[in-house]
């Protein structure tokens, strides 16, 4: 079971209201470094952090956590959907490390910022449904908060080599392919000709 994995080290804040249950610290925070993620099904993601005054504190939800302080972001904003499974992988991809990319909020406004590492789901509920499968994408807004996107709601942005505009067309696939599901259903022998 992979339901607490390591995560790269992360600098951040926490919002102090989160260290005291809503109750007191609104508009203040505490220094931290986000070092582990917990995989927990019906919960937004969830991380392990350790606060510069030796406290550490898990199950931090991803609200709670910004890059510098700044105002709150409705939850609704800052995540997508919940966690699908207690199995998942966190891992930096290369290719998108510190990349610039713009991300849309349900709000229908696009946020500038950089990405910080990915969440990917398995062996569990909406991860093995071909047009429901998405990643979490850890970005770090520009404005301060921490978001988790997917894919279709992300735009990367490198003038390099990057340029245009994705279609507003495209869907996710709603099938899933398999070579060997044509043997059984008569579609093919499976043997080459």
């Amino acid at each position: 079971m992979t339901f607490m994995v390591d995560t790269p080290y992360t600098p951040a804040y926490i919002r102090n209201e989160f260290l005291y249950d809503h109750q007191t610290g609104s508009g203040e925070f505490t220094p931290c470094t986000i070092f582990g993620f917990r995989a927990e099904p019906a919960r937004v993601p969830m991380f392990s952090v350790m606060a510069a005054c030796g406290a550490q504190w898990a199950r931090v939800p991803i609200h709670a956590l910004v890059s510098k302080p700044c105002p709150p972001m409705a939850l609704e904003l800052v995540c997508w959907w919940d966690s699908f499974s207690r199995h998942a992988e966190v891992k930096e991809m290369e290719f998108l490390r510190s990349h610039r990319v713009r991300a849309r909020g349900r709000d229908g406004v696009w946020r500038p910022g950089v990405y910080l590492f990915s969440i990917f789901w398995h062996n569990g509920g909406w991860s093995e449904v071909s047009d429901q499968s998405k990643d979490h994408h850890i970005i770090r807004l520009e404005a301060g908060p921490l978001i988790a996107y997917p894919n279709n709601k992300l735009h990367w942005v490198d003038p390099s080599h990057l340029s245009g505009e994705p279609s507003k067309d495209w869907k996710s696939p709603s099938q899933s392919y398999s070579v060997e599901a044509l043997w059984s259903d008569g579609s093919s022998t499976g043997s080459a000709t």
